[in-house]
């Protein structure tokens, strides 16, 4: 039996790939980057795994956790908070 989506995101044991369909029911891979806290919110860092030509070999993406869903933060604002915290997050482990 396949986990939802959400429940695959919030295991803090499972760091695996999510899959999405896009609106022609393409499966679409995710490599899980970080599941930030912000504002009383959650929100994941997502990364594609197969990019298109053009992409920025470093693009990933900021998705808001809505109930059982989770939606693309569209809002420039909220998604460089959001990497803003990662990167914060990211200096402060690998410091040690």
């Amino acid at each position: 039996m396949t986990k939802p989506l959400i429940d695959v995101l919030l295991d803090p044991d499972n760091s695996g790939d999510l899959t999405f369909f896009d609106k022609e029911g393409k499966a679409v891979e995710m490599a899980q980057i970080a599941v930030i806290p912000y504002n009383g919110d959650i929100y994941a860092i997502l990364a594609p795994k197969e990019l298109l030509a053009d992409d920025d070999p470093n693009v990933a993406m900021v998705y808001k956790v809505v109930g059982d869903d989770i939606q693309l933060v569209e809002d420039d604002e909220t998604a460089d908070i959001v990497f803003d915290l990662y990167d914060a997050l990211y200096e402060e482990q690998t410091k040690h």
